[in-house]
């Protein structure tokens, strides 16, 4: 990756991106790349990506898809904004079902 800057703007490309040489010839600047601290949203997107994770393991240590991740992250960010347990279905009720929808 490579962060590049000119004026107030900063942007970060791939190592091979074709446009690297028109950000040097439009007076964009090569910085060393810098990288932002770890904050809440990046927590809750590590949670959701090891849930999603743990939801499909086979013993492999392969990742998710995509849309598992997603919706896992979506479920997580509600689950912070309304500080409860997300049901996801899997959650087994003592009531037998009774108080369920």
């Amino acid at each position: 990756m490579k962060e590049f800057t000119k004026g107030n703007l900063t942007t970060v490309v791939e190592d091979n991106d074709r446009r690297i040489s028109e950000y040097l010839a439009n007076g964009w600047k090569e910085e060393k790349l810098t990288k932002k601290p770890k904050d809440a949203l990046d927590k809750r997107k590590e949670e959701a990506i090891a849930d999603a994770d743990a939801s499909e393991d086979t013993g492999k240590k392969n990742s998710a898809t995509d849309q598992k991740v997603n919706d896992a992250m979506s479920a997580k960010e509600n689950a912070a904004a309304e500080s409860q347990a997300v049901d996801d279905g899997l959650i087994k009720s003592t009531d037998g079902g009774k108080n369920n929808g």
